[in-house]
């Protein structure tokens, strides 16, 4: 079913961190060394719409010449570009504007575009014409169409299924698409959480589905997409089983699901576990062609590692997955941020490591990206350092390896350093929430003596000395490649907010010592 090639893709996601043009040659060059044939671009607000005044950070925003270099160094690279342009949900970053804000289904969280505003919706698919019409070599536009939670909201409103809701609109975008001469490719989870069969066949010959997964690993899991998520009513028998998977309130189950579905959920049902990634199967079995969505940069991941191990055996299971359907492959998305309004995530400069399993996992022999360390020991280091994200502290182990390997490095010293920034940083922030902690604990009562709280303001002044004097470093750093307000929020999320908590904390430490040395005298 899959082109001679598989797709093998990542995902460059610009509402986060936005890196200097002048890098765009050496990110395409290093991609295309590692396997990559395909990048899924996000672009939101940072795309040179015209007449579309969107852009939160006009300075960061590429112009018609930036753009045009980045499709060259991709073409140069044998790297195609499927642009991304969200039509439905997640266009927070069109709706948080005063101007465009009417056009939102529900004003509370403009996110979703209401599918009874006429304007509205000639106004994406104008955004979506433009978009196509800027990348006239591509096959693919990604019309983005998940988490479009507000059609809840419309469909209660009119009522009429969400699910018809959505084909209908999703019917007038083929129709642009399809003047555009590209294949439209979206987001599959609308059309799992609200599974009714027969509302969707007469599009499958029309679009290519991306069913995403970031959580599967192995050959079968406890849940799975079906009309939400889902676990088998199995498990109830043993709940104190410690490896039966949260089932609490707003627990859904396959048994519950219309007998239809179930007949079609049946066969990747393997006892009270279901074979990992199975929408993919199942879209396959139904005639639609698919690339499939893991990760290597998580919404949740937050602003300074990734967990590696997590995404790692994720992304092998997936690549598994595509290849015994012969679908036409696999993209590694990597979410700068978890919606436009949130904090942004680390910088793209730490998910080499992961993007060289994906692109092995799918078949592709890429360069030795840190060359000069051996296989082994990286991949022994970056299980380590995931580790350190989630139940181990050996960061300054950590720190002091990654030191003594840097001189035998032969490429890419940057993104080494950039690891070893972060290593620091992780171990810093543990630090940090375990000073806010301890005080936590006290301040119900101030019982403890004076010294006590005397070496906790000396290790509060210690962690924000340590915080400023790594954060300038880090801004010196991460700032060769990247610029802009957006930068700027990320540096300040990983040390201003870590900085002022610790100040507030003093404030509070030197209270409680107060209050000791007035009780006990001393």
């Amino acid at each position: 079913m899959a082109d001679t090639q598989p797709i093998i893709g990542v995902h460059l996601d610009l509402k986060g961190i936005v890196f200097r043009p002048g890098y765009i040659p050496q990110l395409i060059r290093d991609l295309a060394s590692q396997g990559i044939n395909a990048v899924l671009v996000e672009y939101e607000d940072v795309f040179p719409f015209k007449g579309i005044d969107i852009a939160f950070d006009k300075d960061s925003a590429w112009s018609k010449a930036t753009l045009k270099r980045f499709r060259e160094e991709a073409a140069r690279n044998g790297i195609e570009i499927i642009p991304l342009q969200q039509c439905l949900g997640h266009l927070e970053y069109l709706f948080r504007w005063k101007k465009y804000v009417k056009h939102a289904e529900d004003k509370k969280y403009p996110s979703t575009l209401s599918l009874t505003d006429e304007k509205g919706k000639a106004l994406v698919k104008e955004m979506l014409r433009q978009v196509i019409a800027a990348h006239p070599e591509s096959r693919y536009i990604h019309l983005g169409m998940d988490e479009a939670h507000g059609l809840h909201q419309a469909a209660e409103r009119l009522g009429r299924p969400v699910l018809e809701l959505f084909v209908g609109w999703l019917k007038e975008l083929l129709e642009v698409t399809e003047a555009g001469g590209v294949t439209p490719i979206l987001w599959s989870d609308m059309l799992e959480d609200h599974f009714m069969p027969g509302l969707f066949d007469d599009i499958k010959d029309r679009v290519v589905l991306c069913p995403w997964d970031y959580g599967s690993q192995g050959k079968t899991g406890k849940q799975g997409r079906i009309l939400g998520w889902r676990t088998s009513k199995e498990w109830l028998n043993e709940p104190q089983n410690p490896e039966a998977p949260p089932i609490g309130m707003g627990t859904k189950f396959f048994e519950d699901v219309p007998a239809e579905t179930q007949a079609l959920v049946a066969e990747y049902r393997r006892g009270r576990e279901i074979v990992s990634f199975f929408p993919i199967d199942m879209w396959t079995k139904l005639g639609f062609r698919a690339v499939g969505a893991t990760a290597i940069r998580g919404s949740g991941d937050g602003c300074v590692l990734p967990y590696y191990l997590k995404h790692d055996a994720n992304i092998r299971g997936f690549a598994e997955a595509v290849q015994r359907t012969g679908q036409l492959g696999l993209i590694g998305t990597s979410w700068a941020r978890g919606t436009t309004f949130c904090p942004p995530n680390f910088d793209i400069d730490l998910t080499w490591p992961s993007i060289t399993v994906l692109a092995e996992a799918m078949g592709a022999k890429p360069e030795p990206f840190f060359a000069g360390i051996p296989r082994e020991t990286l991949d022994l280091l970056v299980a380590k350092l995931s580790r350190c994200r989630t139940d181990w502290n050996i960061e300054e182990a950590l720190e002091k390896e990654m030191e003594a390997l840097a001189p035998r490095l032969t490429a890419h010293q940057f993104e080494w350093q950039s690891l070893l920034l972060m290593t620091r940083l992780v171990s810093l922030h543990k630090q940090a929430d375990f000073a806010l902690a301890e005080v936590d604990y006290f301040r119900s009562t101030g019982r403890p003596v004076t010294p006590e709280w005397q070496r906790r303001l000396d290790d509060q002044a210690r962690l924000v000395k340590a915080l400023t004097a790594l954060r300038k470093e880090v801004k010196r750093h991460f700032g060769q490649r990247n610029t802009g307000e957006h930068f700027d929020e990320w540096i300040g999320h990983n040390f201003d907010v870590q900085i002022a908590r610790l100040h507030d904390l003093s404030v509070t430490s030197k209270a409680f010592m107060a209050e000791a040395k007035k009780r006990y005298g001393w």
